[in-house]
């Protein structure tokens, strides 16, 4: 399972998920993990498509911090998901990409 350090973080990536109109991050988000390589390349293509999305305008989120500060959360929790999962090298390649 993905495990957030602040739970604020998965309505983060939902908000997120809604406003990309990506209902396989969602759903993926929602049930807490990746359950394929092409999934973890989807849910690594997605926080790329976050962050680049965040620096275009301003995504407006239920919390006093901003989308940047929660992007470099996500970071760490969705990056070391995928590594504890199995799925670091589809991360890694995703984010040498992005």
């Amino acid at each position: 399972m993905i495990s957030y350090r602040y739970p604020e973080e998965q309505q983060v990536a939902l908000i997120f998920a809604r406003e990309l109109d990506d209902p396989l991050a969602q759903a993926i988000i929602e049930r807490g993990q990746v359950l394929s390589s092409a999934e973890a390349r989807h849910l690594s293509q997605f926080f790329w498509r976050m962050v680049d999305l965040s620096a275009q305008r301003v995504v407006r989120l239920p919390f006093e911090e901003g989308s940047e500060y929660w992007t470099e959360k996500l970071l760490t929790s969705l990056g070391g998901y995928m590594k504890k999962a199995g799925y670091g090298a589809e991360w890694e390649e995703e984010s040498d990409k992005a």
